[in-house]
C-alpha cells in the first residue's frame, strides 16, 4: 500500500509492481535453452519474458496546507495534458492575496511621492531609496501569494491515467502528503530480465521481436540499456529496450516474449 492519508484502500495501483514480480520470476524460469560463450555458435532462437513499462509514473503531492476541494480524474480514468486533476479550497490563499496586492499599491504611491519630493529636494536620496525597497519587498510578497494560488491546483505533466487515489475530497492536505499515483501512457519501453550469460553477445542496439500476450501482437524493439550491475543469486540482468514504431494499443503492465533470432 502506498501511502498522491488517513485511511487504507486496497491497492489497485499495485497490479503494476505484482506484475512486475511475477515477470522477474518468469524470467528467471524462462531461460529454458543453453547459450554459448560465442555469439556465432547461436543457432536457435533464445526467448525470455518481457514487460512494458513507462518512463512515466510519478506520485503526486501537495504543496500546501488546504482542504481538497475536488479531485476530477478517478482511478483508471484517462487523462491528457493540462488537465486538472486535483483542485484545493485557497480561500485563505485569495485573502493574503489581496492583502499583498494592496501593501504593494499602498509602497508603490509612497515610492512615487518620494521621488517627486525629491525632486523638489524636499528628502533626500536616503528617502527614495528606502521608499523603493519597501516598494520592492511588497512586490516580492505579492509575487510569493501567486506562486502558493498556482499551487491551489495540480494539473496533468504528461498523458496517461490515474492508478489510485492516496486521499479524498474534504481532507485536509500538508505539505508533502501523496494524493494520488498516476501513470502515463507515452514514453513506453521494455523491461526483460536475462542471464548474465548472455551478456557474452548481447548488447545495446541490438534488435528483437516481442510477443505480447494481451494484445497478441508482435512489437519491434532495440536493446537500449543494459543494467549497471547483476543479481548475485539469480545471476541475472535488467535490459531496457525501445520500441520501434508507434507503441499501438500497449499498456504498462502488460507482458510477453522476446525471442532472439541468432545472427546470420
Amino acid at each position: 500500500m502506498t501511502s498522491l492519508r488517513g485511511y487504507r484502500i486496497d491497492d489497485p495501483g499495485r497490479k503494476f509492481t505484482a506484475a512486475a514480480s511475477m515477470f522477474s520470476m518468469l524470467a528467471v524460469s524462462a531461460f529454458l535453452l543453453p547459450v554459448s560463450a560465442d555469439a556465432q555458435e547461436r543457432t536457435e532462437p533464445l526467448e525470455t519474458r518481457v514487460l512494458v513499462t513507462t518512463q512515466d509514473r510519478a506520485v503526486l503531492a501537495g504543496e500546501l496546507a488546504a482542504r481538497i476541494d475536488r479531485i476530477a480524474v478517478r482511478p483508471g480514468q484517462a487523462f491528457r495534458k493540462g488537465d486538472l486533476l486535483i483542485s484545493f479550497d485557497c480561500a485563505a490563499y485569495k485573502a493574503q492575496r489581496a492583502t499583498a496586492a494592496a501593501d504593494y499599491r499602498q509602497a508603490d504611491a509612497q515610492l512615487k511621492s518620494q521621488k517627486r519630493l525629491f525632486e523638489l529636494r524636499s528628502v533626500g536620496e536616503l528617502d527614495v531609496v528606502m521608499a523603493e525597497a519597501a516598494r520592492d519587498r511588497t512586490l516580492a510578497q505579492l509575487q510569493l501569494q501567486d506562486v502558493y494560488l498556482d499551487r491551489c491546483k495540480i494539473t496533468a505533466p504528461y498523458d496517461g491515467a490515474v492508478v489510485q487515489w492516496l486521499s479524498q475530497p474534504y481532507q485536509i492536505a500538508n505539505p508533502g502528503d501523496e494524493l494520488m499515483e498516476i501513470i502515463g501512457s507515452g514514453n513506453l519501453e521494455l523491461e526483460l530480465i536475462v542471464p548474465s550469460s548472455w551478456l557474452s553477445w548481447l548488447s545495446t542496439g541490438q534488435s528483437f521481436k516481442a510477443r505480447i500476450e494481451e494484445t497478441g501482437s508482435v512489437i519491434a524493439a532495440t536493446t537500449e540499456r543494459i543494467g549497471a550491475d547483476i543479481d548475485p543469486v539469480s545471476q541475472t540482468v535488467k535490459v531496457f529496450a525501445a520500441i520501434n514504431g508507434d507503441a499501438g494499443t500497449l499498456l504498462p503492465g502488460m507482458s510477453g516474449v522476446a525471442v532472439f533470432e541468432p545472427e546470420s
